[in-house]
């Protein structure tokens, strides 16, 4: 009896955790204007997540393999099972990017040992926490990472950005608001795989051509989920100014759809995808859901590995 009342326990415990917000609000900053979370704890759990990657190539897959093994070796970090949880998070647009908060296991005398010999390293202390740069040749732009506590990591592409989320973690800077929209983001459940809330979205977006829809929007929240073994859901809630816009971005909308579902025969794998989206409009708000079953799932990847392989 003793023992199935800790099990009961341990198991209520687990849910509590898992539907609690993995990242406290407060603890990005209240200018925060959009955010991006990627729980890869709850993807490595998915049995469908599973399903997609061995649908990959599977030359493709062990290049990927060969690429974290490498990076295992040579940083000590498993990325698949020691970041549980990643979130990007920007103050303005999105091309000048934002700072990423990584949550997991980190060997930080192992790293710092590491990055000691990269190029044009440097370290430097901001209140008593060190904030360590070195030059990335792949993108040919200096990084920044701090090791703000345990379990935590902060990573951009510029020393600001690092030094203010370590002044909000520290209470020196406002936090965002627990009652924000942006807040949601953050909810965790054994489905939700990748969430991103945008607040002002049409001053993140900017002039970007292939993002004129969302210049009308005021808000935006995306979820995608693993519902179980058999289906990959998505959720899209774009908000409005007013109902009259509201009804041009679901118009637009709507025509995006039947034009890519026109051009199937040019990329069969979107027009799939455009097929399954139902839009919806109520009041300021327009809504994209879709549901893609396992089948189909592989039917997309299929095909698009054999245009791949024919070109």
């Amino acid at each position: 009896m003793l023992k199935r009342t800790f099990i009961a326990a341990g198991c209520l415990a687990f849910t509590l955790v898992l539907s609690s917000y993995a990242v406290d609000a407060k603890e990005l900053s209240g200018k925060t204007s959009w955010v991006l979370t990627a729980d890869l704890k709850a993807a490595n759990a998915s049995p469908l997540i599973k399903f997609i990657s061995e649908q990959i190539a599977p030359d493709k897959r062990e290049q990927a393999e060969a690429k974290l093994a490498s990076v295992e070796a040579m940083f000590g970090v498993d990325l698949v099972n020691d970041i549980e949880y990643i979130v990007l998070a920007g103050t303005g647009r999105a091309e000048k990017g934002g700072v990423a908060y990584a949550y997991g296991k980190f060997d930080q005398q192992r790293l710092t040992t590491i990055l000691a010999g990269a190029d044009r390293y440097s370290v430097l202390q901001h209140e008593e926490v060190a904030v360590h740069s070195w030059f990335d040749k792949d993108d040919g732009k200096q990084k920044y990472i701090s090791f703000a506590r345990p379990g935590l990591v902060l990573l951009a592409d510029r020393q600001e950005l690092v030094k203010e989320a370590l002044d909000v973690l520290a209470g020196r800077q406002a936090g965002m608001s627990a009652s924000s929209p942006l807040a949601k983001a953050f909810q965790r459940t054994p489905e939700n795989i990748i969430s991103i809330y945008a607040s002002g979205v049409s001053s993140i977006v900017g002039e970007e051509p292939k993002a004129a829809i969302l210049r009308q929007a005021e808000g935006m929240a995306l979820r995608i989920r693993a519902s179980g073994e058999e289906s990959l859901n998505a959720d899209l809630s774009v908000t409005a100014d007013s109902v009259e816009t509201a009804q041009q971005i679901q118009q637009a909308l709507l025509g995006v759809q039947a034009l890519t579902m026109l051009q199937a025969a040019e990329s069969p794998e979107t027009a799939a995808l455009a097929s399954q989206a139902k839009i919806t409009m109520d009041g300021q708000a327009v809504g994209i859901t879709m549901s893609l079953p396992k089948s189909l799932i592989a039917k997309i990847l299929s095909s698009y590995q054999e245009r791949e392989n024919q070109l």
